[in-house]
């Protein structure tokens, strides 16, 4: 492949994304927010669910633990808007030096947008995607059915399959 240093570069940014996206995933989100209540403060981690303001109480002994993971997701999504703008960088490279390249890039990129879904968001994606097909009339390949099933449960990346069916349809080169 021309230029497989460059897509090399571009497949470990993205692999090292989808590490810090995992990370970040286990970190809980929002801020500390403390309330006087006769007296005594109270602290609680609140965030916006859907518009709506959640409160969590925080117990006192787990308060320096909750600001240790709250500076932590701070320092990931810091790396990951970096490392977004190395993609960025890489992507606006190819596109002047191979549009073939640059398109393998975004759909690296899209696949491992995928792969960074939340296995339950993978199932719901993946009921929507049965939904449209049957409404379209095109069933899906009995191969491409068993590797979303088993992207959903997590044993198989997004774009193994995904890159294979597009070589197998002349989509892209393999």
């Amino acid at each position: 492949m021309k230029y497989k240093e460059l897509y090399n570069d571009y497949y470990s940014l993205l692999s090292e994304k989808a590490k810090y996206l995992k990370s970040m995933s286990e970190l809980k989100d929002g801020y500390i927010s403390i309330k006087k209540i006769s007296g005594k403060q109270y602290a609680y981690l609140q965030k916006r669910v859907n518009g709506k303001l959640s409160s969590e109480y925080i117990k006192e002994d787990m308060l320096p633990k909750v600001k240790r993971g709250l500076q932590k997701r701070n320092e990931i999504e810091t790396i990951i808007d970096q490392t977004n703008g190395e993609l960025n960088k890489l992507e606006t490279a190819a596109n002047m030096l191979d549009k073939t390249l640059y398109h393998r890039f975004i759909i690296l990129r899209r696949c491992s947008e995928m792969d960074s879904m939340p296995t339950a968001m993978r199932k719901r994606t993946l009921e929507f995607g049965n939904a449209m097909n049957a409404l379209e009339g095109i069933p899906a390949s009995e191969d491409t059915e068993k590797m979303l099933s088993l992207w959903v449960v997590g044993q198989r990346s997004f774009s193994e399959g995904y890159l294979q069916t597009l070589i197998k349809y002349n989509l892209i080169e393999g």
